[in-house]
């Protein structure tokens, strides 16, 4: 090796390492900026989550079920419809589906009609209905401004919407004993 190609050798290796060293710099810091904001967005909180009330209108819901079949939710109706929305990462949604499948078993009748509802894929969804033993249809939304239509801020949700698309009572979150009691009275009172 001569003299003149271990000096080009060695600058390239320079040039190399150089460029390197600004690319990690770079990312150190779009990281430090990142995370700044994160750290500002986490000392300034959304505020309380937004649901539906009572007495507003839904839009039709339209999606998939778990057989890529298309699948239309239409107001209005003839049943009253009863929707869950959940995430398949969801710890407290786990929590939620042996209630939703009590639900669903009890009330199954010519007033009422069930959805789980989410926006994960196919494939997802179709493991977590079948470790859960999802019982109800499923609807998968990819459209994600129904989401923000259905203000479904808050993962797991349980909502009870009348025959004409109209919203009769939103649960949010994990559902205690004063919810499952709620909605058990509601759900009762609609098979009449």
């Amino acid at each position: 090796m001569t003299e003149k190609s271990g000096f080009l050798k060695t600058q390239l290796w320079s040039i190399i390492l150089i460029i390197l060293v600004v690319v990690m710099a770079v990312e150190i810091f779009l990281l430090v900026q990142e995370n700044r904001k994160l750290r500002l967005a986490l000392k300034a909180p959304r505020g309380p989550f937004k649901i539906l009330n009572p007495e507003e209108k839904v839009p039709p819901l339209l999606g998939v079920d778990l057989d890529s079949k298309e699948t239309k939710i239409e107001f209005p109706s003839s049943e009253q419809t009863v929707l869950f929305w959940f995430s398949a990462t969801c710890p407290s949604c786990e929590h939620n589906v042996e209630i939703w499948n009590e639900f669903y078993r009890g009330h199954r009748s010519a007033n009422l009609r069930f959805f789980g509802v989410t926006s994960a894929g196919v494939e997802e969804t179709s493991e977590f209905a079948k470790k859960f033993q999802l019982e109800f249809p499923v609807l998968i939304v990819s459209d994600l401004s129904l989401l923000d239509m259905y203000r479904v801020e808050v993962i797991p949700q349980t909502m009870l919407i009348d025959a004409n698309g109209v919203v009769r009572k939103v649960w949010p979150g994990p559902l205690s004993d004063i919810y499952k009691k709620e909605i058990e009275e509601m759900l009762a009172s609609s098979k009449s």
